[in-house]
């Protein structure tokens, strides 16, 4: 609670998680997200927009779940560029396909242009599929 956002972030984990002794809780994970976010920490920043998007551990917030996973983005997460590229993908969350965009976020994670990262090898791997797929169809 001191303002330090990568612990509020580890602790957010550790409730997502079920880890260290805490009680799987999203509601308690997302509120130190937030705390996290709040102090400007590119993976806690990232966690609450992913949280604000999905709607879990409270409501959900689009808008405000954009806003975050781009400035994640911006500071150099590689799970905010994912969030961004799923959504350009899809043409969900109040933004429109944008394959071009969804390129560009994706690539960045394949290229290993973050500086941040906290994604899961799976998620990586994803992130190299939906990139190849959009290549071969700009190809096209």
């Amino acid at each position: 609670e001191g303002g330090d956002g990568d612990a509020m972030w580890r602790l957010g984990n550790w409730y997502n998680f079920g880890m260290n002794g805490l009680a799987e809780d999203d509601a308690q994970a997302r509120a130190w997200y937030e705390r996290s976010a709040a102090a400007r920490d590119p993976k806690g920043m990232a966690r609450f927009g992913e949280s604000l998007l999905c709607g879990v551990g409270g409501p959900k917030d689009n808008v405000f779940g954009i806003m975050n996973v781009t400035e994640a983005a911006h500071l150099g997460s590689d799970l905010g560029a994912y969030h961004l590229g799923q959504v350009f993908h899809k043409g969900i969350c109040g933004l429109s396909k944008d394959k071009a965009r969804a390129r560009f976020w994706l690539k960045k994670i394949v290229e290993g242009e973050c500086k941040v990262k906290h994604m899961t090898d799976k998620g990586r791997a994803h992130a190299a599929e939906l990139l190849q797929g959009l290549e071969q169809m700009l190809e096209q």
